[in-house]
Order: structure tokens, then C-alpha cells, then sequence
């Protein structure tokens, strides 16, 4: 007996070891993947980063580019050649808030007074002698002053022209309101029309009126069908089947017979259908085979799996 223990407890510590061998095996594989994976992070942050300091260095140059355009702006130079600036004379340069502030000034101050109509149609008569006739130029958009002083114009014509429209939209409205229980009913007239004609349900009458004979000899056949075995079962739900794959559909034929036997043959191929089951439940338990390079829970579960479906038949 202490022996037959001391087995038992031995078998039992080398699978207990034998399992934290396997759970460290494991353990060490997703370590080394997780370094991988770490590796692999720690390169694209470095790459990130170049990325991220020559898009600094490509900023750094464009603001560089745009702060010598600035102080090469024309305007400085019309202001150099006007007096304000003058590096001959040695005059210190003026800030860049300073050019800002007299771009403003310029922008502010009030544009010079249309040219008389003398001068300019002595302007235009020069222009068309030179240079062949163009397109006349569009009118010149009002500013604020001569909108704030103008008034808003109205057009007549405008006005008529919205009521006429509002009065057709609500002439229009009270003609559907009044248009539409009618049409509706028409619609459905319609829709049971096209449905009655429609090439299925023309079918079935069809196969209602030709192949009543026939229905009639089934109803006769599943009404006296009497079997002992249940292979005789099968064998006939699968010749009825057979038989009613030549309807175009065979429940929307069979409702036009009310003598049909429904639950007869309903309860025939659950029968069938159950005793298929069952052989091939039969065929799988005597055809299982324990597979060795499988391991050994595998094949517990396929067994497990063969005897839950046996113990559900059982119980039926």
C-alpha cells in the first residue's frame, strides 16, 4: 500500500511538473515576442523622430525664405526711393512693425476721384485707335459709404412673378389632398391585379387545375400508408418528396387541397429524418478509431461529444 502510494504521488508531481514545464515554455515564447515586438516599436520611434527634426529644419528654412522676402518687399523699395528710406545716407532701416504700419496708412487712405469725362473719352478714343474693341468691363461693385446711403430698389415684377408661383404650389397642394384617397384605392386595385397575373401564382393555378389527378393519388397513398419498419418510412417520404419536387411549389399547391393529409406526412418525415440521425450517429461510434499522434484530450472531447448525442436520443 505505501508503495502503491508513493507511485501515485510520483506519477502525480512528474505531471504537475511536466504542465509548469509546458506553462514556461509558453511563457518564455511570448517573452521573446514581446522583445520583438518592443524592438520593433523602439526602431519606428526613432524613425518618427528623424521625420519629426527634418520637418523642423525644412520650417526653420521656409521661415527664413519669407522673413527675406519681407524686408526684400517692393514697397520698401518705393519707400527707399521716395526719402523715408535711404541707406546711402545711412539711415537706419525701419522695423518691421514700422512697414506694417505703413502698408495700413496706405491701405486707409481714400482712393483718387474717377477721371472726368472729357479725359476719358479722350482716354477711350486714344484706346480704340490703338488696340481693336473688347468686351466693356463689369460695373464696379458699390462700396460701403454708397451702399450704407443708397436705398434698396424694388422691382414690381419680382413681386408678381412670387405670387403667381405661390399661388400655383397651393393650388397644386389642395389638388393632391384632394387626389389622393382615390388614388390610393387605385393603387391597391393595381397591386392585386399584377399580383393575380403575376407568373407564379399562374403557375400554381395551373398546376391546381393539370396536376389534380395526380395530387389526388398521393392524398390516397399517405392517407392508407401503414408500415411496420422504419426503414419502410424512409423509403416512402423519399418517393413522396420525389414526387412533389415536380410542383412549382408545394405548399401553395396542397393548400387548395383541404383533404391533403398534413400532419400525417409531416410526422412521416420526422420520422425519416430522425431514424437518418440515428444511423449516422451509429455509423460514427462504430467507424471511431483512437487516433495516437492526437492528444489525449482531443479524443476525450470527440467521445464526450459521440455520448451527449446518444444520452439526447435517449431521452427522446
Amino acid at each position: 500500500m505505501p508503495r502503491e502510494d508513493d507511485e501515485t504521488e510520483l506519477h502525480h508531481s512528474v505531471g504537475v511538473t511536466g504542465g509548469l514545464k509546458k506553462q514556461l515554455e509558453a511563457a518564455v515564447a511570448a517573452n521573446e515576442t514581446l522583445m520583438k515586438e518592443n524592438q520593433e516599436l523602439k526602431q519606428e520611434v526613432g524613425r518618427l523622430k528623424a521625420q519629426i527634426s527634418s520637418l523642423k529644419a525644412h520650417d526653420n528654412e521656409r521661415k527664413s525664405l519669407l522673413w527675406k522676402k519681407l524686408h526684400s518687399n517692393p514697397d520698401d523699395r518705393n519707400t527707399g526711393s521716395s526719402g523715408f528710406v535711404d541707406s546711402e545716407n545711412g539711415y537706419p532701416k525701419p522695423s518691421f512693425h514700422e512697414l506694417a504700419m505703413r502698408k495700413d496708412r496706405q491701405l486707409e487712405a481714400p482712393k483718387p476721384p474717377p477721371p472726368s469725362s472729357r479725359s476719358h473719352q479722350k482716354e477711350v478714343n486714344e484706346n480704340k485707335a490703338k488696340a481693336p474693341a473688347l468686351a466693356p468691363a463689369p460695373p464696379p461693385l458699390p462700396t460701403k459709404l454708397l451702399a450704407g446711403s443708397r436705398s434698396v430698389r424694388r422691382v414690381p415684377e419680382v413681386g408678381e412673378l412670387y405670387r403667381s408661383l405661390t399661388r400655383k404650389n397651393a393650388n397644386m397642394e389642395n389638388k393632391s389632398n384632394m387626389t389622393t384617397t382615390p388614388l390610393l384605392a387605385f393603387t391597391r386595385n393595381m397591386i392585386g391585379e399584377i399580383e393575380n397575373r403575376s407568373t407564379y401564382v399562374s403557375a400554381i393555378k395551373s398546376d391546381v387545375e393539370k396536376q389534380k389527378e395526380f395530387i389526388n393519388f398521393l392524398i390516397s397513398k399517405v392517407q392508407s400508408a401503414t408500415f411496420k419498419d422504419i426503414t419502410d418510412v424512409e423509403g416512402f417520404v423519399k418517393w413522396l418528396d420525389g414526387e412533389l419536387s415536380s410542383l412549382v411549389d408545394e405548399r401553395a399547391v396542397l393548400k387548395y387541397f383541404p383533404q391533403w393529409p398534413e400532419r400525417k406526412a409531416d410526422a412521416m418525415r420526422e420520422a425519416a429524418f430522425s431514424y437518418r440521425d440515428l444511423k449516422n450517429l451509429e455509423a460514427e461510434v462504430t467507424s471511431f478509431k483512437v487516433n495516437p499522434k492526437e492528444s489525449f484530450n482531443s479524443e476525450l472531447k470527440k467521445m464526450q461529444a459521440l455520448q451527449d448525442r446518444r444520452a439526447c436520443w435517449n431521452k427522446v
